[in-house]
């Protein structure tokens, strides 16, 4: 099918801004997780599509890999052209390019997602009508490059994580810590010469709920470019992460 993908756009508000008066990394996450909402909504397998069909089910981000050339800035329009294109049992790939008012490419990103039942938590296997709307025209935006696999090689925890105790209003449609959220913890560990950070690459591991305490290590790899690690007081995984300038 040629006519899956959906474009949207909105001009960057202030609030998604750093000081530099342009939007930050976490602000994309966000408008990526809105563009796939709305374009997952009119190809009728949402979370609210599900719902209607009395199923109890949603949609979660595992991966995400995102590349910018250039962040907007405030009352700038952003387009975000997105469409999905296929994956296999249980996992779904969803690309993305984002667009400035004239056309010049601002970025792009590539996901992947899974299904879980909201009740057991536990994953399902997606529809064949997600696989039947894959994009067949676009070619995905990365190319060949895989997906993230990150792996942490440090094997004792630093004195110096940083803490955060997840909030209510941390918690999204799905009743855990919404996935921009750890990109807002573990930009945290990134010092401010190393800004603004334009690569990253994230793997969410397992998912976080209110009142949960997490904690978050970075570690500087080569000039500019760090790995994050997102765990809970057990040392269980919860987000592996990569960054770069």
């Amino acid at each position: 099918m040629s006519d899956t993908f959906g474009e949207y756009s909105w001009a960057v508000r202030t609030y998604e801004c750093g000081p530099d008066g342009a939007a930050t990394m976490a602000s994309v996450c966000n408008w990526l997780q809105e563009a796939a909402s709305l374009n997952a909504e009119a190809l009728a397998f949402s979370k609210s599509n599900f719902e209607s069909a009395g199923e109890n089910i949603s949609w979660v981000l595992t991966r995400l890999k995102v590349k910018m050339s250039r962040f907007p800035k405030w009352g700038e329009t952003v387009s975000i052209l997105t469409f999905p294109r296929g994956g296999r049992r249980i996992v779904a790939w969803r690309d993305f390019v984002l667009s400035g008012a004239n056309g010049e490419e601002l970025g792009r990103a590539t996901s992947e997602w899974m299904l879980i039942d909201l009740s057991s938590r536990k994953v399902v296997a997606i529809p064949e009508a997600v696989f039947a709307a894959a994009n067949t025209v676009r070619e995905p935006v990365f190319g060949d490059e895989p997906l993230p696999k990150l792996r942490w090689e440090c094997s004792v925890a630093s004195p110096d994580a940083l803490v955060f105790r997840a909030r209510r209003g941390d918690i999204d449609l799905n009743g855990h810590v919404n996935n921009v959220h750890y990109v807002e913890w573990l930009m945290e560990g990134r010092p401010d010469s190393a800004y603004p950070c334009h690569e990253l690459e994230i793997v969410f591991k397992s998912e976080t709920l209110a009142g949960e305490e997490v904690r978050v290590e970075s570690v500087e790899t080569e000039p500019e470019v760090f790995v994050h690690r997102v765990y809970a007081p057990d040392g269980h995984d919860h987000v592996l992460a990569r960054t770069a300038r």
